[in-house]
């Protein structure tokens, strides 16, 4: 298994320095393990048919929460699989990180939840819905700090991702990087600051309720930019790898010293 992962991911460009798996690793894969754990005991084994359908209604925001865990697991993943770094401070960057995991996660649901109700309640006509979710489940004024919570929590886990890549092309000479792989880690810090900057842009227009009685929406719908953005700064990332000589181009530069 570890030979068939070390030679994909070696096609890619990476010579891969952390196959083995320390106490670092454990530990984060429990974190996330916990996470997904308080999705499920947030809420009640059904004990009746209409629980059951109440239960059934976090299907979908289950399902979201755990595929966005999954995403920043696998980005945990790669980074510590390419790199190999145990230090201190790698470690305590990765403490940050899986605190914003854990309190990430109900915010999270809550949002997905939230947005669930109100689209099918729109979806349906149902005014009286609508006018019970945002009476007992959430105030029409509080959604700009909904919004907020979760803004700077998103936005917080891109920017610790960018934080980590930075510290690992830092440290270029000591792993030995090579011109493809210093091009590659330098596309995935641009691809982080660009995925954090969109919730953050999402939170500052809530808090300072730009939008006036449509702040909610319009914060919400920020997040549409991701379908532009993500694959535009991908599409640009894949053709600076193709033009670049990866033994002598002038668009590598010189690493930055290592530590």
């Amino acid at each position: 298994m570890k030979s068939t992962i070390k030679s994909a991911q070696e096609k890619l460009g990476f010579r891969l320095r952390g196959l083995e798996n320390t106490r670092i690793e454990s530990l984060s894969d429990g974190v996330f393990a916990i996470a997904i754990g308080l999705l499920l005991l947030s809420s009640s084994p059904p004990q009746t048919f209409e629980e059951l359908r109440e239960f059934i209604k976090d299907f979908i925001p289950f399902a979201g929460t755990i595929s966005i865990l999954m995403m920043i697991w696998y980005q945990h993943y790669l980074f510590f699989i390419r790199f190999g770094l145990r230090d201190a401070g790698t470690a305590a960057i990765n403490t940050i990180l899986l605190f914003l995991v854990l309190f990430y996660t109900y915010p999270l649901k809550f949002l997905f939840r939230l947005l669930i109700d109100i689209y099918t309640a729109l979806f349906t006509g149902n005014e009286k819905a609508i006018q019970v979710i945002f009476s007992e489940t959430i105030l029409m004024e509080d959604t700009p700090q909904l919004m907020v919570i979760y803004g700077i929590g998103a936005s917080g886990i891109f920017w610790v991702f960018v934080w980590l890549n930075a510290r690992a092309l830092k440290k270029s000479k000591l792993l030995d990087l090579s011109p493809k792989e210093i091009l590659l880690t330098r596309n995935s810090i641009r691809m982080n600051i660009a995925a954090g900057l969109i919730p953050l842009c999402s939170a500052i227009f809530a808090g300072f309720e730009l939008g006036g009685i449509y702040t909610f929406m319009i914060s919400g719908f920020i997040y549409v930019s991701y379908m532009v953005v993500m694959p535009l700064m991908g599409y640009w990332g894949g053709k600076r790898i193709e033009k670049a000589d990866l033994l002598n181009s002038p668009d590598i530069e010189e690493p930055l010293n290592s530590e």
